[in-house]
């Protein structure tokens, strides 16, 4: 895989200023160091086999403050292992699902996390840390991780569909997250791309949402649905005990060995998924889309994933303003499972950048 590619760069090679990226999910954190290049610095940590980590992972704590602290004393253990001043770093990015009041900079509604609703994050690790701590929705984080260093570098604006068991999306424009007036800027998961009033149910309680089609849970929903009616290795496969996480790697495990109803859902996916795509192309007309998460069919190393990407740039075109059907370049994201803490890093040195542009003036 490219993201396990990545090479790590020790301290001795960083361009300073340092950034740290902070990357909350509903089980675990990431935590790791960039440089002023975009580059993982080795966190000095090692797995189980010896091979170095480009971040540290804990578990998240259903309390907020003990999740926080213990955020603080790993950055505080992984600045003293490595020998760095913290004086060299220039702020933290904390990525995290769901959004941030701005007005009282509490956490509001974030996903699998209930418990921290309400809570001041950014300001508690900010007094653990002394740093300055930006909040940043995880999709954002990883959308400019991928804009600053991956598939999107070079580009002047980008979208990046994360499409897991449900669908994230990050917009970055000219260097900016585009967060929208109360936080919920590029949620284009919800995009509707059925109107029908018996279009399948979304997570949110909403019907015909790109989700309900094209995430994990949706692509198991249609496959039950299909498999009730019609012959496949697929239905074998399911049991009443099988998850509906897992439904999904069933069908792609089917329709690499040749399903024709697991392949057709896997296409049907990428049709609904350029519907999506091209209400966000008509909406923002970035320059690149790219697509990332654990729901890709295997990706761009796999030749099923390259079919999947091919039939969604063919429909896209299809469907798309020939000038921008022409210009635009859908991909697959490079940075995997580190594009979250990358561009959290990211996002504190664009608002690091931008405070002293400002201090200047």
């Amino acid at each position: 895989m490219i993201e396990e590619k990545r090479l790590l760069h020790a301290v001795k090679e960083a361009r300073t200023p340092f950034f740290v990226g902070v990357d909350v999910g509903g089980t675990s954190i990431k935590i790791g160091l960039v440089d002023d290049y975009g580059r993982s610095i080795d966190s000095g940590a090692v797995n189980d086999e010896g091979v170095h980590l480009s971040c540290v992972s804990i578990r998240t704590e259903p309390h907020p403050q003990t999740a926080t602290e213990l955020i603080a004393e790993t950055i505080h253990d992984m600045f003293r292992r490595l020998q760095i001043d913290k004086g060299l770093c220039n702020g933290i990015g904390l990525g995290i699902p769901g959004t941030m009041d701005t007005a009282t900079r509490k956490l509001r509604q974030p996903p699998n996390l209930h418990s921290w609703e309400g809570f001041p994050i950014c300001d508690e690790l900010s007094a653990l840390t002394h740093l300055p701590v930006l909040f940043c929705n995880d999709a954002n984080a990883a959308a400019y991780g991928e804009y600053w260093v991956g598939s999107a570098s070079g580009q002047p604006s980008m979208a990046l569909l994360t499409l897991g068991t449900g669908i994230g999306c990050g917009i970055i424009i000219e260097g900016r997250s585009i967060d929208g007036a109360t936080g919920y800027g590029g949620e284009c998961g919800h995009l509707v791309i059925d109107c029908a009033e018996n279009a399948l149910l979304c997570g949110c309680g909403q019907r015909g949402h790109l989700e309900a089609y094209c995430s994990a849970i949706g692509v198991a929903r249609r496959t039950i649905n299909l498999t009730d009616r019609r012959e496949s290795s697929v239905r074998s496969k399911i049991s009443p005990e099988t998850r509906l996480g897992e439904i999904a790697k069933i069908v792609y495990h089917e329709a690499e060995k040749g399903d024709p109803l697991a392949y057709e859902i896997v296409m049907d996916t990428a049709k609904y998924l350029s519907l999506g795509i091209v209400s966000l192309l008509n909406t923002v007309d970035p320059a690149c889309i790219l697509l990332g998460g654990a729901m890709t069919f295997g990706g761009r190393d796999n030749p099923l994933g390259q079919r999947f990407l091919a039939q969604i740039i063919a429909e896209v075109k299809n469907r798309a303003f020939k000038a921008v059907a022409k210009s635009i370049t859908i991909d697959f994201a490079v940075l995997g499972s580190d594009a979250g803490y990358i561009g959290a890093a990211g996002l504190a040195r664009e608002e690091s950048l931008n405070t002293k542009n400002v201090k200047r003036k």
